[in-house]
């Protein structure tokens, strides 16, 4: 490939790079609280600092749940039912917006405590 293609191509990446921002940080909580008993139903409240098309939730930093947006929600609600012992893991919800491109907007983790 010719330098100057090579240029090019190299220029329009960072161009690209650096208009993607990092996103306001999403947060994450827990109801009816981060203390539940086995065999208990635990709502995890993902609160978005602004539209989203798309939130994910994770489960120590693994997928476990995706929702689509309508874009006019601030608030996402990821249930788990019957929780168990193995439920008592750190989670993180992330939102991503179609424009701009931005680099996701991550929460702070929170701790789920199971007992019983």
């Amino acid at each position: 490939m010719a330098p100057m293609a090579v240029a090019l191509i190299l220029g329009w990446w960072l161009v690209t790079v650096s208009r993607a921002q990092q996103l306001p940080r999403s947060s994450l909580s827990l109801h009816p609280s981060q203390r539940v008993s086995l065999g208990d139903t635990v709502t995890l409240c993902c609160h978005l600092p602004q539209p989203a098309a798309q939130v994910e939730l994770y489960q120590n930093g693994h997928m476990r749940s995706k929702k689509d947006m309508d874009m006019l929600q601030d608030t996402v609600e990821f249930s788990l039912v019957s929780v168990e012992k193995e439920d008592a893991e750190k989670y993180r919800c992330q939102y991503r917006v179609l424009e701009p491109p931005g680099m996701p907007g991550k929460s702070n983790p929170v701790e789920l405590v199971v007992t019983g």
